[in-house]
């Protein structure tokens, strides 16, 4: 597999309803999967199963739920989504978020680069845009819940600081926006 877009999912089923068709438009069979973790959530899940089958039996969606006593937290949940994806490169989604812009980059990703969506300043969901290959996201050991700096904005000052080269794509979509219907 090239390439994982990672999401987790928790109490956000109304935003991935929303978001789902049009980024399974970007997979492809045995080269790109969307890998969508569950997390403390028993909607997602049968969702899944019952509208988008056909891509889970092809594999180019693959849905795991788990359930456990662990607190919700950004950087512990996203390191078990991108665990269930199987590209060399992974790239963090939330369910709120639409595919955009970033699959050419994230084919030519090396090693020794980090991809970061341009309109991160914009506050709105669009700055946890991050594709890493796998080989680095495990050499930093993922992410971490710092108290210092967001899960995102510590993941990329890791990576900076370890060497990693910074590389920009552009994300113009805007992601759902974080309120209930």
């Amino acid at each position: 597999m090239d390439i994982t877009y990672c999401l987790n999912c928790h109490n956000r089923l109304w935003q991935l309803q929303q978001t789902i068709e049009h980024n399974l438009q970007f997979t492809k069979v045995n080269e790109v999967e969307i890998c969508i973790l569950a997390y403390n959530d028993e909607t997602v899940e049968p969702y899944l199963v019952e509208n988008f089958s056909e891509y889970i039996n092809d594999g180019r969606l693959v849905v795991k739920s788990q359930t456990d006593d662990k607190p919700y937290t950004f950087g512990y949940v996203k390191n078990l989504s991108h665990s269930i994806g199987s590209g060399r490169v992974l790239f963090n989604l939330d369910a709120d978020n639409y595919i955009d812009g970033v699959e050419q980059s994230l084919y030519n990703l090396k090693d020794d680069e980090i991809l970061v969506t341009e309109l991160s300043y914009l506050k709105d969901g669009r700055g946890g845009r991050i594709g890493i290959s796998r080989n680095t996201f495990n050499r930093l050991g993922g992410y971490q819940d710092n108290q210092e700096r967001p899960d995102d904005d510590d993941f990329v000052y890791r990576a900076m600081k370890a060497g990693i080269r910074l590389k920009r794509a552009s994300c113009k979509i805007p992601p759902i926006p974080n309120n209930f219907k």
